[in-house]
This record gives C-alpha cells, sequence and structure tokens, in this order.
C-alpha cells in the first residue's frame, strides 16, 4: 500500500514539482512546526504519552521485593507506691527497637495481570499520540487551506467590487448621454452595493481564519503562500476495498479500541483475583532493648512464609467481577463501531479523492467558460445587444467559478490527507508534497 500510495501520487506531485515556476517554498511545513511546539491539545498528548509509560515501572514494582524500616523511642516514668513503703519510688527507663523488614511476592495473580496490562497501556499511548500527531497536521493543514480560500475569495470579491464600481460609472455614463435607461444605472448600483458588504463579510472572514491558525500554532499570522493555480491531480491507483483494509490494519483510533478491550479484558482478571490466594516470602531482623535500665538488647532475626485466602468480602469482589465483564463487553461495542465508521470514512475520502479530481478539472473549465461568457457579454454590451444586468450576471457567476475552482483544490488535498490518515499512513512527508505546490 505505501509503494502503491508513492506510485499514484508522489511521483506525480513530483512531476508537478519540476514543472517551471513551482517551488518548495516550506510554508506549510514551517506553520506545522510552530503547530508542533505550540497546539495545546498535541502538548497535552505528548505529556499523556509521558505519564502513560510509567504503568510499566509501576506494576513491574508490585512483583518485586519490598524492603522498609522501622525505629521505635520512648519515655516511660513509673511511679511505685503501697503499704510498707514510707515513700513512693520513681523510676525511669527509654526503651526502644528498630529493624529491617523485607516482602516479595510469590504468588499474585493480580499484580500478574497488572504486569501484563502495563504493556497494553503504553501501546495505547502510543496510538493515542501517534493519532494527535496526525489529528495536528490535518488541523494544521485544514486550517491553512481555511486561510487561502479566504484570502482567495477576498481577492475575486475586491477584483468583482473593482468592476462592478466601473460599470456603475460606465451605467452613469451612459444614461447622462441617453444611451441606457436609468435602471442600468440602479442595477450596476444595487451590484456595487452587493459585492461591498459582501466585501466586508470576507475582510472578517479572512481575519477569523488567521485567527484559527494563530489557535493551532500561538504565532500571530502575518504571511501566507498561495497554491499554485493549476496542480497535478492524481487519483488512487487502488480500488476502495484495497484502502479499506489497509485501515482495518493501520488505523490508530481502531488500534487505541482494540488497546481498550484487552486492557478491559485484563481488569477482569484483577478482579477475580479477589477470590484467589496471595503468598508472601518475609524476611525480618530487629534490635529491641529487654529491660528497664538500658542494659541490654536482644536481636531477633525471622524468616516466615504467609499465606492470605480471601474468605468473604461482603460481595464487593463478585460485584467488581461483573462491573469488570461489562466494562469490557463495552469497549468490544465500542470498537466494533468505531471500525465501521473508519470503513465508511476510507470510501468516503477515498471518494473525495477521485471525484475531487474530476470536481476540480470541471470548475477549472468552468472558469474559462465564465470568462469568456463575460467577454461577450461586455462585448454586446458596447454595442448594445446586451444590457447592464446581463454583464453583472455573467460577473457573478464567473467570480463564483473562480471561489469554487479555488475551494475544490483545496477540498481534492484534504480528502488525499484524510485517505492517508484512516489509512494510518499520513506523515510529515505529505505535507511536504503539497507544500511543494505553493507558489514561489
Amino acid at each position: 500500500m505505501r509503494y502503491s500510495l508513492k506510485r499514484w501520487l508522489a511521483a506525480t506531485l513530483l512531476a508537478g514539482l519540476a514543472a517551471p515556476g513551482a517551488s518548495a517554498a516550506g510554508e506549510l511545513l514551517r506553520v506545522y512546526g510552530e503547530a508542533q511546539d505550540n497546539d495545546a491539545s498535541f502538548s497535552a498528548a505528548r505529556y499523556t504519552r509521558e505519564a502513560a509509560v510509567e504503568a510499566r515501572p509501576q506494576a513491574l514494582a508490585g512483583l518485586l521485593p519490598q524492603l522498609s524500616a522501622s525505629a521505635t523511642q520512648s519515655w516511660q516514668r513509673q511511679r511505685i507506691s503501697g503499704e510498707g513503703l514510707a515513700d513512693a519510688s520513681y523510676s525511669s527507663s527509654h526503651p526502644y527497637s528498630y529493624g529491617l523488614n523485607l516482602s516479595q511476592p510469590l504468588f499474585d495473580w493480580a499484580a500478574f495481570r497488572r504486569y501484563a496490562q502495563a504493556g497494553d497501556r503504553v501501546a495505547l499511548a502510543e496510538a493515542q499520540f501517534r493519532a494527535a500527531e496526525q489529528d495536528l497536521m490535518l488541523r494544521t493543514a485544514q486550517a491553512y487551506f481555511n486561510l487561502l480560500a479566504a484570502a482567495d475569495d477576498l481577492r475575486s470579491l475586491q477584483a468583482q467590487n473593482n468592476a462592478s464600481q466601473r460599470q456603475r460609472e460606465e451605467a452613469q455614463r451612459r444614461f447622462e448621454v441617453g444611451l441606457a435607461a436609468v435602471t442600468d444605472v440602479q442595477e450596476a448600483q444595487a451590484s456595487h452595493d452587493l459585492t461591498t458588504a459582501q466585501l466586508i463579510a470576507s475582510r472578517q472572514s479572512l481575519e477569523a481564519a488567521k485567527q484559527a491558525l494563530r489557535e493551532i500554532t500561538g504565532q500571530p499570522v502575518e504571511r501566507w503562500v498561495a497554491l499554485q493555480d493549476e496542480i497535478p491531480l492524481p487519483t488512487p491507483s487502488q480500488d476502495a476495498e484495497t484502502w479499506v483494509q489497509a485501515a482495518l490494519q493501520g488505523n490508530f483510533d481502531l488500534m487505541m479500541a482494540d488497546y481498550q478491550a484487552s486492557i478491559a479484558e485484563a481488569d477482569i482478571g484483577i478482579a477475580r483475583a479477589g477470590h484467589y490466594p496471595t503468598v508472601n516470602l518475609a524476611a525480618a531482623r530487629s534490635t529491641r532493648q529487654v529491660n528497664d535500665f538500658n542494659q541490654g538488647k536482644a536481636d531477633a532475626d525471622a524468616v516466615s512464609l504467609q499465606l492470605s485466602l480471601p474468605l468473604f468480602a461482603g460481595g464487593g469482589v463478585a460485584s467488581q467481577l461483573r462491573q469488570a465483564q461489562a466494562t469490557q463487553r463495552q469497549y468490544e461495542a465500542q470498537a466494533l463501531a468505531r471500525k465501521r465508521l473508519v470503513e465508511r470514512n476510507t470510501r468516503d475520502a477515498w471518494q473525495g479523492v477521485v471525484t475531487g479530481a474530476a470536481k476540480v478539472k470541471a470548475y477549472r473549465q468552468a472558469v474559462v467558460s465564465n470568462t469568456t461568457a463575460l467577454e461577450a457579454s461586455e462585448t454586446g454590451f458596447s454595442v448594445g445587444t446586451r444590457t447592464t444586468i446581463d454583464v453583472l450576471n455573467s460577473r457573478q457567476l464567473l467570480y463564483s467559478a473562480q471561489r469554487d475552482y479555488s475551494r475544490s483544490r483545496y477540498d481534492y488535498l484534504m480528502s488525499y490527507l484524510n485517505l492517508k490518515a484512516y489509512a494510518g499512513q499520513l506523515a510529515a512527508a505529505d505535507l511536504e508534497l503539497i507544500d511543494g505546490l505553493l507558489q514561489r
């Protein structure tokens, strides 16, 4: 699958990069680098992984010897009185004791299961981090493309607004010399007013897109590099089912679901261990005072084999076992639901790449056709065979086609990135390929 991907995407895109005027600008990779350093969600995922890695040594600690030391120092005072004693007498002592205690688990089924479970917990954290890494790539690319689309819209609306201004002035001149009706002036004015309002909204959309990207990168957005007017449009050489099979094996969400189910299964064993005995080997060495006058001490060494067998815990262990079993079935159901979702999303992304390429080509042709139509309308208007409203409608259709063409390219690239992500293959190299499609 990876070789197939390079065959249908990398080779085609690299061929496009070799075209005159193309340049690997490095802008998208720069933005992604800032996102890696500053995105709060990605930082949280990194720390979550670092914390989860500690599950293994903590579980291992439950199987290793436990050594502890203890010491006691007391201060005692006695008062002795009774018949035959003229006066009460007092005595004091300062008894002490200290020792070392060593315990080694020999059989503890719960500890064994926790250690086996720790490997799945570490693997789960790694899968979560990789999923967060892919999510950051997608969010960064989407935010950057949204910024480019907003900039494209603004540029298109500015051109449309300037054209409507010229159209309004031309209609006014023709009206003043008696070559046009007042309705032409009014229609041109209405069109200009509409594009002016749309231009204001477009500026706001651009600022919102800049702020959305800043939320991810933590840096103010002061520059961006636009996409080339025409980009390579490769389509997958493998069918949708091949990509679905790749997703079922490499998708990180599915891996996470499998690890969660495995962890829940280990929890069943841990809960069931509440019915099992535990066996520990214990060793102790102690020293203590043997009389009240601090004149002697006794040393003691002891080794023992300790067996603990739970008999009744009020039904708590049985309840914990039922809870763990229900939780395990819950994760199995969630894994099945996630599998079906991944299958559907992978097919949708594959279809998005295939149809996206066709849509880009169609919108590109629509721009060419509407440009020709606008030129014909303007020529007809100059000789009196077309009206102002004809020119305004043709211009509106052209700018609409331009915006659709611009957005279709970003949708196509995002479909490609999503397809790679669902298959668990999205990497910084994919952003680098797209980066090469930016203008110099």
